[in-house]
């Protein structure tokens, strides 16, 4: 209860004691009167009484529960493969109402398994955290409604883990040319070519990666933006190297985004 209740119900008891105490004996008009004065004023005690108890947070008998499960985004996968599993000894919080900060919190079981348990009435919010690759975290949030009495269970909640966790990747093919002496070979996968990316005008590429055995190749975590990706080229019958650059952009999180064509380079014998 807070302090102004103590202070309202403080009040109460002398306005009670001033009309239940008369200056001469009283009449029958004026006993009637004060009965109706503490009718009142026990009935707006009870109204304040019952406000304070049923406001959201703990004193009642409803239950909230729930489980959470954790998705991995491994990294080197060249793909969006993801390994789900239950989040345990996680962190869970429940906010009461609409209060900015949250209530009470726990941990998991090992099964991902959460239960706030003794609420009264009211609107709840349960949340537990997802971990982006630079380290900031986002909510992962879900609200409830509980009455008096009985368990809710929640839709599982899914937090998001791993360095690949709403990044993108550009994927993309090389073929090569081999001249030798006047011989030219028909194109074929290029391996272990190596293939740079910058960010769209930037004079220095800040990763390089090498073709596969197939002539593929893939730049992972990559944000929305533009980028050049580049490979280098001889000419024909000269070691002179120039750069074949290719414009991509990525416009959302979470995609993979294919070169269309592939790469032509030319590597003298």
């Amino acid at each position: 209860m807070p302090k102004t209740g103590i202070y309202y119900i403080h009040n109460f008891t002398n306005t009670i004691e001033t009309f239940s105490t008369p200056v001469a004996p009283p009449g029958k008009k004026q006993k009637t009167i004060v009965k109706k004065n503490i009718y009142f004023l026990i009935g707006l005690l009870s109204l304040i009484l019952s406000s304070c108890l049923s406001e959201e947070g703990e004193g009642g008998t409803s239950v909230v529960q729930g489980y959470v499960y954790k998705v991995l985004h491994e990294d080197d996968t060249y793909n969006f493969e993801t390994d789900t599993f239950p989040a345990a000894k996680t962190d869970v919080y429940i906010v009461y109402g609409n209060q900015p900060i949250y209530g009470d919190k726990m941990e998991t079981g090992y099964d991902g398994f959460y239960r706030f348990q003794y609420l009264n009435k009211g609107f709840y919010k349960i949340y537990s955290y997802t971990t982006l690759p630079n380290g900031v975290k986002t909510a992962v949030m879900d609200s409830v409604t509980v009455g008096n009495g009985g368990t809710k269970t929640l839709n599982n909640i899914y937090i998001h883990e791993g360095k690949t966790n709403e990044t993108s990747y550009i994927k993309g093919t090389v073929l090569v040319k081999y001249y030798d002496k006047g011989y030219v070979s028909g194109l074929i996968p290029a391996c272990d070519v190596r293939v740079y990316i910058r960010r769209k005008d930037a004079a220095y590429h800040f990763d390089e990666v090498r073709t596969g055995s197939d002539g593929v190749f893939m730049f992972q975590r990559l944000n929305p933006g533009q980028y050049e990706v580049f490979v280098l080229t001889e000419q024909a019958g000269e070691k002179i190297l120039s750069p074949i650059i290719k414009t991509i952009e990525i416009t959302t999180k979470g995609e993979i985004v294919t070169i269309p064509a592939p790469f032509e380079i030319i590597i003298n014998a």
